[in-house]
Formats: structure tokens, C-alpha cells, sequence
């Protein structure tokens, strides 16, 4: 059992991936949010903006182990980087306007005594350079960030590009809920539609 938590998820079993896609084997934790993203509903009732993202090139950086996991010979390597809003699709009456850019700690490397993979919540983006995301983005403690449901949107599409480290042309509907299931394929515009539908209804 490997606990982990970051950003307001709590991650439970880890994981070796290797499920066929392009891209690296990489160690996966399930999580689960501190507060509901899976709907339309839930991005609207608990975010600030729903915004499509991308990373500053050349802004990570590599963190290290924390001490106190150095004693049981793993744990995980965070890292951080500079996000910029590409776009801002939909926005919660009264919020404060979004931010341009803003640092975020991401999942990193997960070691191993000699051993280092990559790092990735199951099932979502681990935000990598030249890859663009559709993303909730939040606001604690006086700080911006993305929470850690995000849908890849490479190409302007919803459903293309970086998942846990590897990079998908398209993705079945079957193995989708929520937003993602019904954004899936579509361009930012649609997805606009879809949050701007679920705020009027809600």
C-alpha cells in the first residue's frame, strides 16, 4: 500500500503501467479527490474556471525526496512547473479573473532503492511540455492551481494526447465517465457549451 498526498488527493495502491500506448512504463497511484470533478455539475459547482492549459516550456524543475521517506527506501520525487492559460472557456459568476500562468507541483518520479519511474495518478495527465489539457483550476490558501481530473486536448481535440505519462491518439467512450465521456472528441468550444449547459441547469 502506497500513500501518497498531494494537492488535496489522497492516492491509494500503486502500480506499474505498460498498457500498450506510446510512452514510458510508469508507476500509478489511484486518488480521489478532496471534493467531486467527475461531471459538468461537479466543475461547476466547485471550480473557479474550466480553462485549457499548457505547460511553460523549459519551467520544470525536479524536487527531491522528503526525508522522512528516505528511511523506507521509496517515495515520491515531485516536481513543479510554470502552467499557462492558453484560454479561459467558462467561468463562475463573481470569480476572481484567471490567473496567466501560475506554478503547480505535479506528480513526478516514484523511486525505488536504484530504481526511478515515472509518476502518475491512474487515468489522468501528468502535464508534460508540448501537450495541452482542458482543466478545472481552483483557488486555496490564496493559491491558484488545477485539480487533478484534466481531459488532454492535443490538436484541439478532447480525449488526444498525454495520459500517466503516454500519448493517445483517441480514446474509447467505454472507458470514460462523466465530462470526459461526453466532451470526448470534441473541441474546446463544445466543452464551453457543455459547462455553460450544466451552470444554467443546475
Amino acid at each position: 500500500m502506497v500513500a501518497v498526498v498531494a494537492g488535496g488527493t489522497v492516492a491509494g495502491v500503486a502500480a506499474t503501467s505498460d498498457d500498450g500506448a506510446k510512452g514510458p512504463r510508469v508507476v500509478e497511484a489511484s486518488s480521489a479527490e478532496a471534493y467531486p470533478t467527475l461531471t459538468a455539475v461537479d466543475w461547476v459547482e466547485n471550480g473557479e474556471h474550466a480553462v485549457v492549459l499548457s505547460v511553460v516550456p523549459g519551467s520544470e524543475h525536479k524536487g527531491s525526496a522528503p526525508e522522512d521517506e528516505r528511511d523506507n527506501g521509496e517515495g515520491h520525487i515531485p516536481r513543479t512547473a510554470t502552467m499557462k492559460v492558453d484560454e479561459v472557456l467558462w467561468s463562475k459568476p463573481g470569480a476572481e479573473p484567471a490567473p496567466t500562468t501560475f506554478n503547480e507541483e505535479l506528480p513526478g518520479w516514484w523511486w525505488e532503492g536504484e530504481d526511478q519511474r515515472e509518476f502518475a495518478w491512474q487515468g489522468e495527465p501528468r502535464f508534460e511540455e508540448g501537450h495541452k489539457y482542458i482543466v478545472l483550476l481552483v483557488k486555496g490558501d490564496g493559491e491558484w492551481g488545477a485539480t487533478t481530473h484534466a481531459m488532454p486536448y492535443d490538436n484541439g481535440k478532447v480525449g488526444n494526447g498525454e495520459i500517466s505519462g503516454s500519448v493517445f491518439s483517441a480514446r474509447s467512450t467505454d472507458e470514460l465517465q462523466g465530462l470526459a465521456k461526453e466532451a470526448n472528441g470534441k473541441d474546446a468550444a463544445a466543452v464551453k457549451e457543455i459547462l455553460d449547459d450544466a451552470e444554467l441547469n443546475r
